[in-house]
């Protein structure tokens, strides 16, 4: 078990939710007008690639390279999925207690139970549990497991027609409004974090790991892939439909996004250490109680002030947010640290 912290890996999070949480702010309060211009679609795009790709393919990553036991992953992964059905609470907890007691045929059960990333992790860490029982090390098994996933979205016919009401499917496949993150094709980024740590440690011998040439090689001919697919990667991202069931051509922009920015990130924190990358490596560290805190004021806020700020409100609003949350995080670390260390 190898429970080391890598700057890189909390740089990566702290960025990714950084872009993540943006995306959030502009979604629940920028006016009509700002959304659909030309900031909305940058942002939906930062928001893309750059955020839930990027924490599921860590996730994969850690999940191989940490090695717990069968029960500690479903166990965990229970918790995960509890912990998203709170924060749908959390943030819509003026919506539940003030608003809809209002409202007696308020669809109550599909804000509690909608889906949310933190409900995918949980799922999918369930599921890799299962999966490394039964497949273990073989590297070809999860590579076709990948490609799978990554078909079923042509294959299995549409169920949000036949089931519309369902509660349950969105969190595992459908088109349905509320299904953001379904297993199917999300899952698909777990198994690419997985796979890429047994590829990396197993196949690849440590002088290439360590050499600086082949990392520039690679980097470079990422980088020109990625600047060739960039019009197709942003006309996808900025299509919610497309972007939450895409298929096997979007997940292989997303992947070769991802490795040029890990070959990236792993250079700027060689080179760079000061209160900017500290910060990003800091949120990333509580990845998880930021999201959480965020979500729950944004969710809230958002009642009063959905769809009506403009381009400079946006950004104060975003400060705001950013700050407060920063700052009870920052609480919260030192709480929890003043805590282990008295146990």
């Amino acid at each position: 078990m190898d429970n080391r912290r890598s700057r890189t890996a909390d740089f990566l999070k702290g960025v990714a939710l950084i872009a993540m949480v943006q995306l959030v702010l502009v979604d629940y309060f920028a006016q009509s007008s700002v959304f659909h211009g030309l900031l909305g679609k940058i942002s939906l795009f930062i928001g893309g690639p750059p955020a839930a790709p990027m924490f599921l393919a860590i996730m994969g990553y850690y999940i191989a390279r940490q090695r717990h036991s069968f029960g500690h992953d479903v166990i965990r992964g229970l918790k995960l999925i509890l912990l998203g059905i709170a924060v749908n609470i959390a943030r819509n907890a003026y919506t539940l207690f003030y608003v809809f007691p209002q409202k007696p045929n308020s669809d109550v059960w599909h804000i509690v139970f909608g889906t949310d990333i933190l409900i995918l992790a949980g799922i999918s860490l369930i599921a890799m549990a299962i999966l490394i029982k039964i497949i273990r090390g073989h590297v070809l098994a999860y590579i076709g497991l990948i490609i799978i996933f990554l078909l079923l979205q042509y294959i299995i016919p549409p169920v949000e027609k036949a089931m519309p009401t369902s509660i349950v499917l969105p969190f595992f496949y459908g088109k349905y409004p509320n299904a953001q993150f379904p297993f199917i094709p999300w899952f698909a980024y777990v198994l690419a974090g997985y796979t890429f740590y047994l590829f990396k440690n197993f196949f690849v011998a440590d002088q290439f790991k360590h050499n600086r040439t082949i990392k520039i090689i690679l980097g470079s001919v990422s980088g020109i892939l990625l600047i060739l697919s960039l019009p197709f990667g942003y006309s996808v991202s900025v299509n919610h439909v497309l972007f939450y069931h895409h298929g096997i051509l979007f997940f292989m922009f997303c992947v070769n996004y991802l490795f040029w920015w890990l070959l990236s990130a792993r250079a700027i924190i060689s080179k760079i250490d000061n209160k900017l990358t500290g910060y990003f490596e800091f949120i990333g560290k509580n990845v998880t109680a930021f999201y959480v805190i965020f979500m729950a004021m944004a969710g809230n806020f958002a009642v009063f002030y959905q769809k009506s700020l403009d381009y400079l409100s946006l950004f104060i609003g975003f400060a705001f947010l950013l700050t407060v949350t920063s700052f009870l995080v920052w609480m919260w670390d030192r709480t929890k640290d003043t805590t282990v260390k008295n146990l």
